[in-house]
């Protein structure tokens, strides 16, 4: 009888354990995909731009990524003037971060 409430114990408490991990869990801060901390200085030639997003607002650094045709992702910094030229050729919103 001893040894079965001692094996009740053991798993009550390994379940508390267990909630109290996945509660620490789900308060855990989102961490976004994509950020920037280097930024191209120089203004990137728009032809070889194929796309470009945002970087998430949770970064720190605001940014917009532009990918070139070879398919690399550059950094920009969001404030730039030839960054919201391009933005604005590209029609930039939120919902078109591709996957």
């Amino acid at each position: 009888m001893a040894k079965a409430v001692g094996v009740v114990c053991t798993l009550l408490l390994l379940l508390l354990a267990v909630l109290f991990c996945q509660s620490l869990a789900q308060r855990a801060p989102a961490v976004p995909d994509k950020c920037c901390f280097n930024f191209q200085m120089r203004r990137i030639k728009r032809d070889n731009i194929v796309a470009c997003y945002p970087t998430s607002p949770e970064c720190p650094h605001q940014a917009v990524i532009f990918r070139v045709r070879s398919g690399k992702e550059i950094c920009a910094q969001k404030s730039r003037p030839w960054v919201k030229r391009y933005q604005k050729s590209f029609q930039v919103s939120s919902f078109s971060i591709p996957s």
